[in-house]
């Protein structure tokens, strides 16, 4: 196989144009002047994920699920950017430290979960829509062969709430604009097989798990899914830096009667 020339680069992306006769900045194929005038924060997002602009419904989709992923209290990435202004670092150290907190078992379970969603309906997505029956099984399989490994469904329940607050509200918005599709029936498929295993007793689906229905179904990549949780989260963080900054507090830490020492 021919390996890449390292030293020659390609991208769909951007073109910055500087000529005498010329300045422009073209994004996916449109003057970014054209861009700011026609387009918000959140369709601007998925035109660069996606090459091409999303319509009115995609576009509210997207803006509900940024808008719930913005802000979860301090939670531990916000924690650690406020720590960060209690150390006296810069606003850009603590939002990419508190980004950097993210990982398989906090932030990254959405991802998990678009992935094997992805994975389990490899054969049929792009076919005609599968009934209910069929959505069922493959739900069962995958919770099964899931719990089978020990390791929990990602994307359902919560440790701070008995059922997250944020998540029907973008569900309910995505069946309101008609982008709520395939991997939207088959995470409720998923959430009734998971009902079923734990006796009856639903564990709801969660933002990360709404995160990888609603951009599957508007037709992001699984690889995507952090993009929609790390970029408002981003915002929140700067917020608790600057909050924590009027605070004027300075080293924050753990207490050492708060921290068990074991011989």
């Amino acid at each position: 196989m021919a390996t890449r020339d390292m030293n020659e680069w390609q991208t769909s992306i951007s073109q910055v144009v500087s000529t005498e006769a010329e300045e422009t900045i073209v994004v996916r194929g449109h003057d970014l002047n054209d861009l700011i005038d026609d387009l918000s924060f959140a369709a601007m997002m998925f035109l660069m994920l996606q090459g091409r602009k999303p319509n009115p419904a995609q576009t509210r989709v997207l803006d509900a699920l940024l808008i719930a992923s913005m802000e979860h209290g301090i939670a531990p990435p916000s924690m650690i950017s406020r720590c960060y202004a209690s150390y006296g670092t810069s606003i850009q150290a603590a939002v990419s430290a508190g980004i950097n907190a993210f990982g398989d078992r906090m932030g990254g379970l959405g991802e998990q979960l678009a992935k094997a969603m992805v994975d389990c309906l490899a054969d049929i997505a792009d076919g005609p829509p599968p009934d209910d029956a069929t959505l069922q099984d493959r739900a069962a399989k995958l919770v099964g062969e899931i719990m089978a490994r020990g390791d929990r469904v990602p994307g359902y329940g919560i440790p701070l709430h008995g059922a997250d607050p944020r998540a029907p509200k973008v569900l309910e918005i995505a069946k309101q604009q008609g982008t709520f599709g395939l991997y939207g029936r088959f995470g409720d498929a998923i959430g009734a097989e998971l009902a079923k295993a734990r006796g009856g007793r639903a564990v709801p689906m969660n933002l990360d798990g709404v995160s990888a229905v609603v951009i599957l179904d508007m037709g992001f990549s699984w690889r995507s899914t952090q993009m929609f949780l790390l970029t408002p989260r981003s915002v929140s963080m700067g917020a608790h830096f600057l909050e924590e900054q009027e605070q004027d507090s300075t080293w924050r830490h753990i207490p050492a009667k708060q921290i068990d020492y074991q011989d």
